[in-house]
């Protein structure tokens, strides 16, 4: 048997509304204005993680489902919270932080997808394919890691600005529905 789950408030069903708007402009800007110094688009990320870690927070005080699951979603939201405040106080420990793990994080995958062409089960064009992306992923890397403020800053500023745009239309669609992610959930024992 399936149980239909309750609707949001309408209270929290705005607030995702607003703070969703929120977070679609911001990355926008960063898109369009990739060029301000760092300081800026770092100030701008923070305010973003602090407008979805606050639209954590109040679905976790309203959600209906079980405390832990509350409990968690709360957690999760006051520790982007701080995280946000962290980073605002930080902004180029944060820029060379995020530019060098990005970089580093690109580089093992390169490797990985590398290792994986050549010694994968498929084969051809895939293992190509493979190869390939990870010889790009490699180059990337490396040239972040070279010129991190010509290259990196405005790549790392397109991809989480592109994050935080799907995060705010996530926000946006869930409160013009009205409703959570799981709409259904089985009920055993009927």
């Amino acid at each position: 048997m399936l149980q239909k789950l309750e609707e949001y408030p309408p209270w929290l069903r705005m607030l995702q509304i607003v703070l969703g708007a929120i977070c679609i402009t911001l990355s926008m800007v960063i898109i369009v204005y990739l060029g301000p110094a760092i300081f800026s688009i770092i100030i701008v990320l923070s305010v973003i993680l602090l407008v979805i870690g606050i639209e954590r927070v109040a679905t976790g005080i309203a959600s209906s489902r079980t405390n832990k699951s509350r409990l968690i979603n709360i957690g999760i939201g006051l520790l982007i919270v701080a995280f946000s405040i962290v980073l605002m106080q930080f902004p180029i420990f944060t820029f060379a932080i995020l530019i060098l793990l990005g970089a580093i994080a690109l580089l093992f995958s390169g490797i990985s997808r590398i290792v994986h062409g050549i010694r994968g089960d498929s084969h051809g064009r895939s293992r190509a394919l493979q190869v390939g992306v990870g010889v790009i992923s490699l180059g990337i890397s490396i040239t972040v890691m070279v010129h991190p403020v010509s290259f990196g800053l405005p790549l790392l500023g397109v991809l989480i600005s592109i994050a935080f745009l799907i995060s705010g239309i996530e926000m946006m669609a869930l409160g013009i529905s009205g409703k959570p992610k799981d709409r259904i959930i089985p009920r055993f024992g009927d």
